[in-house]
Protein backbone atom coordinates (compact mmCIF):
# COMPACT_ATOMS: atom_id res chain seq x y z
CA UNK A 1 0.00 0.00 0.00
CA UNK A 2 1.37 3.42 -0.97
CA UNK A 3 0.56 6.16 1.93
CA UNK A 4 0.11 9.50 0.82
CA UNK A 5 2.52 12.36 3.02
CA UNK A 6 1.12 15.09 4.96
CA UNK A 7 1.25 19.07 4.75
CA UNK A 8 -0.21 20.65 7.84
CA UNK A 9 -0.39 24.60 8.26
CA UNK A 10 -0.30 25.21 11.65
CA UNK A 11 -1.38 28.75 12.54
CA UNK A 12 -1.97 30.24 16.36
CA UNK A 13 -2.63 33.03 18.60
CA UNK A 14 -4.89 35.92 16.46
CA UNK A 15 -5.98 38.12 19.35
CA UNK A 16 -8.35 39.85 16.61
CA UNK A 17 -9.25 42.64 18.13
CA UNK A 18 -11.96 45.06 16.27
CA UNK A 19 -11.62 48.65 15.19
CA UNK A 20 -8.23 49.26 17.30
CA UNK A 21 -4.64 47.85 17.50
CA UNK A 22 -3.43 45.08 19.65
CA UNK A 23 0.05 46.38 21.48
CA UNK A 24 0.65 48.63 18.21
CA UNK A 25 -0.66 45.60 15.63
CA UNK A 26 -3.36 46.08 13.57
CA UNK A 27 -4.41 42.14 13.91
CA UNK A 28 -7.25 41.72 11.72
CA UNK A 29 -4.87 43.01 8.89
CA UNK A 30 -2.16 40.79 10.03
CA UNK A 31 -4.64 37.61 10.14
CA UNK A 32 -6.56 38.44 7.09
CA UNK A 33 -2.71 38.62 5.14
CA UNK A 34 -1.93 35.26 6.64
CA UNK A 35 -5.18 33.64 5.48
CA UNK A 36 -4.74 35.50 1.72
CA UNK A 37 -1.22 33.93 2.03
CA UNK A 38 -2.05 30.27 2.17
CA UNK A 39 -5.11 30.24 -0.06
CA UNK A 40 -2.59 31.39 -2.54
CA UNK A 41 0.32 29.42 -1.86
CA UNK A 42 -0.70 26.22 0.64
CA UNK A 43 -4.10 24.96 -1.01
CA UNK A 44 -2.53 21.64 -1.40
CA UNK A 45 -2.14 21.28 2.45
CA UNK A 46 -4.03 18.14 4.12
CA UNK A 47 -5.19 20.40 6.94
CA UNK A 48 -4.92 23.93 8.75
CA UNK A 49 -4.72 23.94 12.40
CA UNK A 50 -5.99 27.13 14.01
CA UNK A 51 -3.87 26.70 17.76
CA UNK A 52 -5.63 29.16 19.70
CA UNK A 53 -5.97 32.81 21.30
CA UNK A 54 -8.36 33.55 18.23
CA UNK A 55 -10.15 36.55 19.69
CA UNK A 56 -8.84 38.88 22.30
CA UNK A 57 -11.31 41.42 22.54
CA UNK A 58 -14.44 38.74 22.68
CA UNK A 59 -16.80 41.20 20.60
CA UNK A 60 -19.51 40.09 18.15
CA UNK A 61 -17.30 41.50 15.62
CA UNK A 62 -14.30 40.00 15.73
CA UNK A 63 -16.32 36.33 16.34
CA UNK A 64 -17.48 37.34 12.51
CA UNK A 65 -14.74 38.82 10.93
CA UNK A 66 -12.69 35.44 12.17
CA UNK A 67 -15.53 32.70 10.74
CA UNK A 68 -15.58 34.78 7.74
CA UNK A 69 -11.74 34.49 6.91
CA UNK A 70 -11.31 31.19 7.62
CA UNK A 71 -14.28 30.72 5.08
CA UNK A 72 -11.75 31.45 2.48
CA UNK A 73 -9.77 28.38 3.34
CA UNK A 74 -11.48 25.18 1.78
CA UNK A 75 -8.91 22.88 3.63
CA UNK A 76 -10.05 21.01 6.52
CA UNK A 77 -10.03 22.74 9.76
CA UNK A 78 -8.94 21.67 13.31
CA UNK A 79 -9.10 24.10 15.83
CA UNK A 80 -7.72 23.89 19.38
CA UNK A 81 -8.86 26.16 22.19
CA UNK A 82 -6.33 28.80 24.25
CA UNK A 83 -6.62 30.53 27.42
CA UNK A 84 -8.22 33.51 25.61
CA UNK A 85 -10.92 31.41 24.10
CA UNK A 86 -13.50 32.46 26.76
CA UNK A 87 -16.48 32.02 24.88
CA UNK A 88 -17.58 28.41 25.10
CA UNK A 89 -20.38 28.96 22.55
CA UNK A 90 -18.44 30.44 19.98
CA UNK A 91 -15.42 27.42 20.54
CA UNK A 92 -18.22 24.38 20.30
CA UNK A 93 -19.37 26.05 16.90
CA UNK A 94 -16.05 26.04 15.64
CA UNK A 95 -15.76 22.41 16.40
CA UNK A 96 -19.26 21.66 14.49
CA UNK A 97 -17.30 23.37 11.17
CA UNK A 98 -14.07 21.22 11.04
CA UNK A 99 -14.21 18.38 8.59
CA UNK A 100 -11.85 15.79 8.61
CA UNK A 101 -11.08 14.39 5.80
CA UNK A 102 -10.23 10.55 5.22
CA UNK A 103 -6.12 10.31 3.71
CA UNK A 104 -4.32 7.05 3.67
CA UNK A 105 -1.14 8.21 5.76
CA UNK A 106 1.03 6.31 7.52
CA UNK A 107 0.52 9.76 10.14
CA UNK A 108 -1.94 10.06 13.00
CA UNK A 109 -2.91 14.08 13.76
CA UNK A 110 -3.88 13.77 17.65
CA UNK A 111 -4.42 16.43 20.28
CA UNK A 112 -4.00 17.56 24.05
CA UNK A 113 -6.20 19.70 25.00
CA UNK A 114 -4.59 22.55 27.57
CA UNK A 115 -6.87 24.85 28.62
CA UNK A 116 -8.40 25.62 32.16
CA UNK A 117 -10.97 27.55 32.62
CA UNK A 118 -10.05 31.06 34.21
CA UNK A 119 -6.41 30.56 33.84
CA UNK A 120 -3.60 31.80 31.42
CA UNK A 121 -1.59 28.64 31.86
CA UNK A 122 -2.39 25.53 30.46
CA UNK A 123 -3.40 22.27 32.43
CA UNK A 124 -3.84 18.90 31.40
CA UNK A 125 -6.27 16.44 32.57
CA UNK A 126 -5.23 13.16 33.70
CA UNK A 127 -7.97 11.33 32.16
CA UNK A 128 -7.23 13.31 28.62
CA UNK A 129 -3.30 11.70 29.14
CA UNK A 130 -4.97 8.38 29.81
CA UNK A 131 -7.01 8.87 26.90
CA UNK A 132 -4.19 9.73 24.25
CA UNK A 133 -1.96 6.98 25.78
CA UNK A 134 -4.46 4.47 24.97
CA UNK A 135 -5.17 5.79 21.02
CA UNK A 136 -1.55 5.86 20.40
CA UNK A 137 -1.57 2.28 21.66
CA UNK A 138 -4.22 1.52 19.26
CA UNK A 139 -2.52 3.22 16.48
CA UNK A 140 1.44 1.28 17.15
CA UNK A 141 1.34 0.96 12.82
CA UNK A 142 1.25 4.98 12.57
CA UNK A 143 3.69 7.90 13.36
CA UNK A 144 2.19 10.44 15.69
CA UNK A 145 2.10 14.56 15.25
CA UNK A 146 0.20 15.86 18.46
CA UNK A 147 -0.53 19.52 19.07
CA UNK A 148 -1.40 22.04 21.59
CA UNK A 149 -1.95 25.31 22.35
CA UNK A 150 0.49 25.47 25.80
CA UNK A 151 4.39 25.03 25.31
CA UNK A 152 6.00 22.59 27.67
CA UNK A 153 9.06 24.36 27.69
CA UNK A 154 10.29 27.53 29.24
CA UNK A 155 11.44 30.84 27.12
CA UNK A 156 14.19 32.09 29.55
CA UNK A 157 11.23 35.15 29.56
CA UNK A 158 10.01 35.17 33.71
CA UNK A 159 6.72 37.13 32.61
CA UNK A 160 5.84 34.41 29.92
CA UNK A 161 6.93 31.55 31.73
CA UNK A 162 4.13 31.73 34.32
CA UNK A 163 2.12 31.14 31.93
CA UNK A 164 3.73 27.57 30.60
CA UNK A 165 1.83 24.22 30.87
CA UNK A 166 1.62 22.68 34.54
CA UNK A 167 3.32 19.81 35.53
CA UNK A 168 4.90 20.00 32.20
CA UNK A 169 8.05 17.55 33.54
CA UNK A 170 5.08 14.96 34.37
CA UNK A 171 3.49 15.72 31.16
CA UNK A 172 7.26 15.30 28.57
CA UNK A 173 7.68 12.35 30.76
CA UNK A 174 3.97 10.97 30.19
CA UNK A 175 4.81 11.51 26.69
CA UNK A 176 7.88 9.96 25.84
CA UNK A 177 6.11 6.87 26.65
CA UNK A 178 4.35 7.00 23.50
CA UNK A 179 6.69 5.39 20.98
CA UNK A 180 5.62 6.65 18.05
CA UNK A 181 5.00 10.37 18.55
CA UNK A 182 7.44 11.96 16.42
CA UNK A 183 6.72 15.87 16.78
CA UNK A 184 4.49 17.83 18.94
CA UNK A 185 3.48 21.32 17.93
CA UNK A 186 2.17 24.26 20.01
CA UNK A 187 1.41 28.40 19.86
CA UNK A 188 1.08 30.50 22.99
CA UNK A 189 4.40 31.88 22.84
CA UNK A 190 4.68 33.70 19.85
CA UNK A 191 7.88 32.78 18.28
CA UNK A 192 9.57 29.99 16.85
CA UNK A 193 11.26 27.70 19.27
CA UNK A 194 12.61 24.13 18.80
CA UNK A 195 13.41 21.64 21.58
CA UNK A 196 14.15 17.56 21.80
CA UNK A 197 13.21 15.34 24.38
CA UNK A 198 13.81 11.69 24.45
CA UNK A 199 13.41 11.59 20.64
CA UNK A 200 10.25 13.79 20.63
CA UNK A 201 10.88 16.93 18.76
CA UNK A 202 8.87 20.33 20.07
CA UNK A 203 7.96 23.44 17.63
CA UNK A 204 6.31 26.17 18.61
CA UNK A 205 4.39 28.76 16.22
CA UNK A 206 5.09 32.35 15.89
CA UNK A 207 1.89 34.48 16.22
CA UNK A 208 -0.16 36.04 13.69
CA UNK A 209 0.13 39.40 15.70
CA UNK A 210 2.11 40.32 17.52
CA UNK A 211 5.65 38.46 18.80
CA UNK A 212 7.54 37.93 21.80
CA UNK A 213 11.26 37.54 22.52
CA UNK A 214 12.96 34.83 24.66
CA UNK A 215 15.43 35.77 27.46
CA UNK A 216 13.65 38.71 28.70
CA UNK A 217 13.37 39.69 32.25
CA UNK A 218 10.15 42.60 31.04
CA UNK A 219 7.20 42.01 28.60
CA UNK A 220 8.61 42.90 25.17
CA UNK A 221 7.53 42.59 22.18
CA UNK A 222 9.56 40.99 18.64
CA UNK A 223 9.64 43.26 15.30
CA UNK A 224 9.68 39.83 13.56
CA UNK A 225 6.88 40.00 10.91
CA UNK A 226 3.27 37.63 11.88
CA UNK A 227 3.64 34.03 10.70
CA UNK A 228 2.87 30.11 10.61
CA UNK A 229 4.35 26.84 10.57
CA UNK A 230 4.51 24.69 7.52
CA UNK A 231 4.47 20.78 8.72
CA UNK A 232 5.84 18.16 6.33
CA UNK A 233 5.16 14.51 7.49
CA UNK A 234 6.93 12.57 5.25
CA UNK A 235 7.84 8.77 4.78
CA UNK A 236 9.34 6.47 7.62
CA UNK A 237 8.58 9.19 10.43
CA UNK A 238 10.68 11.95 9.03
CA UNK A 239 9.39 15.57 8.82
CA UNK A 240 10.05 18.96 8.28
CA UNK A 241 8.94 22.58 9.63
CA UNK A 242 9.33 25.36 7.58
CA UNK A 243 8.21 28.89 9.19
CA UNK A 244 6.57 31.13 6.72
CA UNK A 245 6.21 35.26 7.78
CA UNK A 246 4.13 36.88 5.61
CA UNK A 247 5.28 41.14 4.86
CA UNK A 248 2.75 43.88 5.20
CA UNK A 249 2.18 47.31 7.21
CA UNK A 250 0.42 46.14 10.07
CA UNK A 251 1.29 48.88 12.53
CA UNK A 252 4.67 48.93 14.64
CA UNK A 253 5.24 46.68 18.16
CA UNK A 254 4.89 49.16 21.54
CA UNK A 255 7.93 49.92 22.89
CA UNK A 256 7.46 49.64 26.11
CA UNK A 257 3.98 47.64 26.08
CA UNK A 258 1.95 46.85 28.95
CA UNK A 259 1.32 43.29 29.79
CA UNK A 260 -2.07 42.19 28.23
Amino acid sequence: MIYKELKIIFLSDMHLVYEKDFLGINTFNSFSSIVDNIVINHSDADYVIFGGDLVQDQTTESYNFFKSEIKKINTPKLFIRGNHDISDKFFINLQKEKVISSVNSNWEILFLNTYSKGNIFGKVKESDLDLLLKKSESLSDKYLFLYMHHNLFITGSPWLDIHITRNKDKILEFLSKMRNLKIVVNGHIHQETKHQYKGINFVSAPSTSIQFTSNEKKFRLDNKKPGFLEINLQEEGRWEVLCHRVGGNFGSPEINPKSY
